[in-house]
């Protein structure tokens, strides 16, 4: 991750998404779109929760007609705002009820904003916490409620690394391996109903 990627829409956040887009156009069955989010919504959230949204993540929200199909690695796909925000006021709930967390124990933080889900509960969130970690994309687990290391440094690295293995058949989530996280990196599929997945790479072979 570059000292921009955070700061600066115009470094790619729009051009990405766009080939991405257009890579799943040419090999892919419709699918559906999400809408571009509105700038009082965001705007909202910052001032109710006392955060600062990374410009590019509030670009990556003002984006129109974003696949939301599972494209991104993973099997997740992208939410609309007003889903992403009930989840979050959801999830929120469900730390209150539980009471104070016992030590180490994990509990979901308000400063933790949903962007894209799996369909099985799980969702990736950006970390709007202010310090080193500030724009992180993590994986949020319902089961463990916990987040592993980042998959992605920022959600520009998100949209990069998911276009280069679109791209090249190559794997996507090398640098979340390369930190110690416990998923496996994975290649994209297109399958006979002509719809994208994604299958954990193939074990390296024993020396």
């Amino acid at each position: 991750m570059t000292a921009t990627d955070h700061d600066a829409p115009a470094n790619g956040v729009p051009a990405l998404t766009a080939g991405i887009a257009a890579w799943l156009t040419a090999r892919t069955a419709w699918w559906p779109a999400r809408p571009a989010a509105d700038d009082a919504a965001l705007d909202a959230f910052e001032t109710r929760h006392g955060l600062t949204l990374p410009a590019d993540l509030r670009a990556w929200w003002r984006l129109d007609a974003v696949p939301a199909n599972p494209w991104l690695p993973g099997g997740f796909a992208p939410v609309p705002l007003p889903a992403a925000l009930e989840t979050h006021a959801a999830w929120l709930l469900v730390a209150e009820q539980e009471g104070p967390p016992a030590e180490g124990e994990a509990r979901f933080h308000p400063a933790l904003l949903p962007i894209a889900d799996n369909g099985g509960g799980d969702g990736l969130v950006v970390d709007l916490r202010p310090g080193t970690g500030h724009g992180h994309v993590l994986l949020w687990d319902h089961e463990t409620w916990r987040s592993d290391p980042p998959w992605w440094e920022s959600v520009t690295a998100m949209l990069r690394d998911t276009a280069r293995a679109l791209e090249s058949g190559t794997p996507a989530l090398l640098g979340h391996a390369a930190r110690g996280g416990p998923q496996r990196p994975c290649v994209a599929f297109v399958d006979a109903d002509r719809q994208v997945g994604w299958e954990p790479d193939r074990e390296p072979a024993a020396p």
